[in-house]
C-alpha cells in the first residue's frame, strides 16, 4: 500500500488529474486481474503504469491495456513491450483518449447511451458533488481507452447520472477464467433519483454486456446502505457471494466508520438474475420466510439454529446520517454486521448468499441469504 502512495506522489499526486483514485488501485485493480508495473531507463524509474485486462483468448492467454505514465520524457513503445514480454499489451497514455460519440441532441424524457466529449465536465462535476473527492479521469470513457462499460444519462438533454466499467477476469463463482464487467462508479444526480436512473443504467450494461459474449458483471458496495441493497437484490436480482471487511482504506462523508463491502455479482444469463432486466422486482415480507433465522438485533447479535433456509440481518435505518450523527453507535452496526457477514456470506457449501431486501410489520428492513449452490447460476427456468 505504501509502494502505491510514493509511486502515486513521483506522478503529483493528488493534483494529477490523469491519476485514478489509489484506494482504488490498491483494492479493486488487482481483484480485477490487473496490475501495476513500473519501468525503468537504466537505475532511474521512468515509467508507471496500470495494467487493464483487455482481452482473454481461447488458450487462456490474457492481454492487457497499459495505462501509461511517463516521468520526465517518453518511452517508446518498443522499450515498453520489451520491459512487458512475454504479456501481450496495447499502451494508451492518458492523452491518447479523445475520441467520444458524435454531438447529437438527446431526446426528451429519460435517455442512455455513450458519453459525448461536452459531458465530461458534468460527469467529473457530478463525481464531486456525489463523493467529494477527485473524480476518474474522463478519458476512461473514450474509445481510445475502451472501457468496460461508458454510459451516460440524460433528461430532457441533461447530464442526470453516468456509469463507469472496466472488463475484468473472471468473477462468476461457475466460471472464473471468462472475461467479465467491473462496474466501477456510478453517479446518479439527486434532482433525478425519481426516474429509475441507477436501474436502467445497470440494465443498459448489462444488456451491452450479453450482446459482447460477457455472462458476468460484478461491483463492491457497502451491505448497509439499503437504496443500494433494493436495487441490486430487488431490482437488478443481483447477489452477493463475498464479503470484505474494510475493503477500501478510505474515509469521507460516505464512509466514515471501516469502509466494508460486499463483491455483488450479477449474472444477467442466469434464470435468476436475467429477472432483473424487466420491471416487477419484490420487496418480500420477513414472515413469509419460513424458518428464516434473524442473527442480529440491531449491532447485537443473536444465536441460529443449525443450517436454517433462511438467514435476514438487520439493516440500520438511514446508515449515511447513523455515520454523521452518532459514530460510536456506526461502530457498533459495522462491527456487528461485519461479524455476522464475516462467517456466513460466502459461495463455498454452508454459505449463504445475499439475494434480497425483506421487511418486517414495523417496517425494519433485512438482507435476506439463502445457501449457495446452483442455482446462482443455472440459466434454465
Amino acid at each position: 500500500m505504501t509502494t502505491i502512495d510514493n509511486l502515486w506522489r513521483q506522478l503529483g499526486a493528488p493534483h494529477n488529474p490523469a491519476l485514478l483514485p489509489p484506494h482504488f488501485v490498491k483494492s479493486t485493480l488487482p481483484r480485477m486481474g490487473g496490475m501495476v508495473v513500473t519501468l525503468q531507463r537504466g537505475d532511474q524509474l521512468a515509467g508507471i503504469g496500470l495494467l487493464f485486462p483487455r482481452a482473454m483468448a481461447s488458450d487462456g492467454m490474457r492481454s492487457y491495456t497499459l495505462r501509461l505514465h511517463e516521468i520526465d520524457q517518453r518511452l517508446s513503445d518498443e522499450l515498453v513491450h520489451a520491459a512487458l514480454a512475454p504479456t501481450p499489451v496495447r499502451i494508451y497514455r492518458p492523452s491518447d483518449g479523445t475520441t467520444f460519440a458524435p454531438p447529437t441532441t438527446r431526446p426528451a424524457g429519460v435517455w442512455i447511451g455513450l458519453p459525448q466529449a461536452a459531458d465530461l465536465p458534468a460527469i467529473a462535476a457530478l463525481y464531486r458533488a456525489v463523493w467529494d473527492s477527485q473524480p476518474y479521469p474522463t478519458d476512461l470513457f473514450s474509445a481510445e481507452f475502451g472501457p468496460g462499460t461508458a454510459l451516460v444519462a440524460t433528461v430532457d438533454g441533461q447530464l442526470a447520472g453516468f456509469l463507469l466499467g472496466f472488463l475484468r477476469f473472471g468473477g462468476a463463482p461457475n466460471a472464473p477464467n471468462e472475461l467479465a464487467i467491473e462496474s466501477q462508479v456510478m453517479a446518479v444526480d439527486p434532482v433525478y433519483r425519481q426516474h429509475g436512473i441507477a436501474t436502467r443504467l445497470k440494465r443498459a450494461q448489462a444488456n451491452d454486456a450479453l450482446a459482447r459474449g460477457l455472462r458476468c458483471i460484478q461491483w463492491t458496495v457497502d451491505p448497509l446502505q439499503l437504496p443500494n441493497a433494493l436495487l441490486n437484490f430487488n431490482r437488478l436480482h443481483a447477489i452477493a457471494g463475498a464479503f470484505a471487511r474494510g475493503y477500501y482504506p478510505v474515509h469521507n462523508a460516505l464512509n466514515l466508520v471501516t469502509a466494508s463491502r460486499f463483491i455483488i455479482t450479477w449474472l444477467p444469463a442466469s434464470a435468476h438474475g436475467r429477472l432483473g432486466l424487466v420491471d416487477g422486482g419484490e420487496r418480500p415480507a420477513l414472515a413469509d420466510l419460513p424458518g428464516v433465522a434473524v442473527l442480529n438485533d440491531g449491532p447485537k447479535l443473536m444465536p441460529a439454529p443449525n443450517d436454517p433456509p433462511y438467514i435476514a440481518i438487520a439493516l440500520p435505518p438511514g446508515w449515511t446520517e447513523l455515520q454523521r450523527r452518532d459514530l460510536a453507535q456506526a461502530t457498533a452496526w459495522r462491527d456487528a454486521t461485519d461479524a455476522i457477514f464475516a462467517e456466513w456470506v460466502g459461495w463455498e457449501a454452508g454459505k449463504y448468499v445475499i439475494y434480497a431486501v425483506a421487511h418486517d410489520q414495523a417496517g425494519n428492513h433485512y438482507l435476506i441469504g439463502r445457501p449457495a449452490g446452483s442455482w446462482v447460476w443455472e440459466e434454465n427456468s
